[in-house]
Order: C-alpha cells, then structure tokens, then sequence
C-alpha cells in the first residue's frame, strides 16, 4: 500500500496545498530567470544594432560580419533559453515573451534596411538602440516584476 492511501483527507487537501505551493514558486523563478534573459538579449541586440550602423557593410566587413555573428548567438540564445522555461511560466506570459522577441527582430532587421542611409549622428543611434531594445525589455521587466 502507498503511503497516499494512508492519509485523511485534512493531510490529503495540506499535501495538494504544499504541490501548489512549491509549483507557484517554481513559476515565480522560471518566469524571473526568463525576464532576466530577456533583459540582457534584448539590451544585446539593441547594442549590435546601434554597432551596426558604426560598421557598415561598404566600410568594415570584418566588423559586419561580427556583429551579425553576435546576433545569431544573441538569438540562439533567446531562443534556448525560452525553450528551457516555457513550461515554467504563468498563464500569458509566453504570448508577451513572443511578441516581444518577434518585435526586437523585426526592428532589427528595420534597422538593417537604414545601412545605406548611413547615419551618424549618436541621437538617432541611441535611437535605433533604444526601439530595437525596447519590446523585448518591456516583457523582461514585466516578467521580473510579477
């Protein structure tokens, strides 16, 4: 016999109050560890992005290449980390953490078609860094305060 079978239902209903317990507090950190994550890549991505428009593809090669180079790692690491926590988040909060990685993308790829405008100066830099890393730090932030 299990030792289940063995409990009145007062120990049965404070074993199930204990599960939700420690299954709400495994939420609580998977959904912080991932608005963590979020943070840093988001703040990642919008940096090559500014560092993009600095080492242009015409001028630097080598340094384009990089950046991109850092940008698929940056991804792959979104992305990883994302499938490592998903199962750990609350109700919503993966829908938000999608839009906000879709929306870091496309603004980065945004900034990628301004290359030929060449840009210089270090307020529309700060700019490009500030929208492409905006989405994704408003989920991470959200995600780090609940």
């Amino acid at each position: 016999m299990s030792a289940e079978n063995n409990l009145n239902p007062e120990q049965q209903l404070a074993a199930l109050a204990q599960a939700q317990a420690d299954m709400d507090r495994a939420v609580g950190y998977g959904s912080r560890l991932l608005g963590w994550y979020s943070i840093i890549v988001s703040l990642v991505i919008g940096a090559l992005a500014f560092l993009l428009q600095l080492y242009p593809p015409q001028k630097h090669m080598a340094g384009f290449i990089v950046i991109i180079g850092l940008y698929v790692v940056a991804i792959l690491a979104a992305s990883l980390a994302y499938r490592k926590l998903y199962r750990s988040l609350p109700i919503g909060a993966s829908k938000r953490y999608t839009w906000g990685f879709t929306l870091t993308i496309v603004f980065y790829a945004a900034s990628l078609a301004l290359l030929p405008q060449q840009l210089s100066s270090w307020a529309i830099l700060g700019l490009i860094w500030i929208v492409v890393s905006a989405p994704l730090l408003i989920v991470g932030i959200g995600m780090v305060r609940k």
